[in-house]
């Protein structure tokens, strides 16, 4: 489970213009605005991040408009992402829980009954189950013991491939300061739905000489909804997509297992907010199964030009800088898919190593539901 909620600690406090009653706290990266005089610098707190969805309890019925969700707002010229709340409110939620061991860094995402929205959720299609019977049973079993193909199995998003999310620049700051002046190049990070295409080749001599074709399978953000292997499944709008750009039979000549990891936009995803007329795939990342690394830039262009496959837009070449603030800045601006909509951010990748975040447009945020 992603870490939504965690100890921290208030690590400066500033007045806002022309406001009496409120203040902006700083924990981390973040900056919050609070009750004036609720804190002092230095206090350990707990700190919830933006889109996290509070169980119904008294201590977050100021959230009950938002449907117990929190946002990122603007007050009195101050944008403001996530709350700040004392640590009493770990035993607000349960009584039990012992504040007296909790330390800088710890995760309370459980403990305060905390889960993710996660508006793609709604998109991620169910695996039609498929019986098989005893002969195909068989089959699957020889399969995997002359031709090296193993079962895998449908549902669950697949365990040796990593999931499509990235750590915000807000919680970056020893990272950084780490790797300042190493290269890294900046993309746009496109709202839509995430799709993986995952391709494993046939494993041994005896199938690539029988032709025997390799497994193919189509991931949501959580889970697989399209697998070769059991038979297929109802992979949506996501199977359409692989259709139009030939990803089975075009990864199927690469000779490589790979998880090609990809934003996919276009109507009734998001809105459509990129107002494009068909569904369009916009490729970030390229996993290689068999050495556990993401491919480097230099190789992931090159996989998507033998593919005929488009990236996400490129922002720039650049190097590591010890600034978040940098990082929010450079965030603001327009789509390069779309000049007239705000783009919801950058990723920041590096050309040395799998290093990798990104900056979150606030603009951006505050226009969203």
């Amino acid at each position: 489970m992603r870490e939504l909620a965690y100890i921290q600690t208030i690590k400066s406090l500033c007045p806002i213009p022309n406001a009496d009653a409120i203040e902006k706290a700083e924990v981390l990266g973040w900056e919050v605005v609070v009750k004036k005089d609720a804190f002092k610098v230095g206090d350990k707190v707990v700190y919830c991040e933006v889109d996290s969805i509070l169980p119904e309890y008294e201590c977050f019925e100021f959230l009950r408009s938002k449907k117990f969700r929190i946002k990122t707002i603007k007050l009195r010229g101050q944008i403001s992402q996530g709350c700040i709340f004392p640590l009493s409110v770990l035993t607000d939620v349960d009584p039990t829980f012992n504040l007296s061991k909790v330390k800088v860094g710890d995760d309370v995402t459980e403990a305060l009954k905390i889960v993710k929205y996660d508006p793609e959720a709604e998109l991620d299609v169910e695996v039609e189950p498929v019986k098989k019977s005893w002969l195909d049973r068989k089959l699957s079993y020889y399969k995997w013991k002359l031709f090296g193909i193993k079962p895998i199995k449908t549902g669950l998003f697949p365990s040796d491939v990593p999931k499509t999310d990235e750590t915000r620049v807000q919680k970056m700051a020893s990272e950084l300061e780490e790797r300042v002046g190493q290269e890294v190049y900046i993309t746009e990070k496109v709202e839509g739905t995430s799709a993986t295409f995952i391709y494993r080749n046939a494993g041994n001599w005896l199938a690539k000489l029988l032709g025997q074709d390799g497994v193919f399978q189509i991931c949501s953000r959580n889970r697989i909804v399209y697998n070769s292997q059991k038979g297929g499944g109802a992979g949506g709008h996501l199977m359409k997509v692989a259709e139009k750009y030939n990803i089975r039979s075009g990864m199927a000549t690469l000779k490589q297992n790979l998880a090609i990891q990809a934003e996919c936009i276009g109507p009734k995803i998001q809105g459509n907010i990129y107002r494009v007329p068909d569904f369009e795939l916009k490729v970030f990342r390229i996993f290689d199964l068999d050495t556990k690394t993401f491919l480097s830039y230099v190789e992931t262009v090159a996989v998507c030009h033998t593919l005929n496959l488009t990236m996400v837009p490129f922002v720039a070449f650049d190097v590591v800088k010890n600034d978040i603030k940098y990082y929010v800045e450079l965030s603001k601006g327009k789509s390069l898919i779309n000049p007239d909509i705000l783009r919801e951010g950058i990723v920041i990748r590096s050309l040395v190593d799998n290093f990798s975040f990104k900056s979150i447009n606030p603009e951006y945020l505050l226009k969203q539901d």
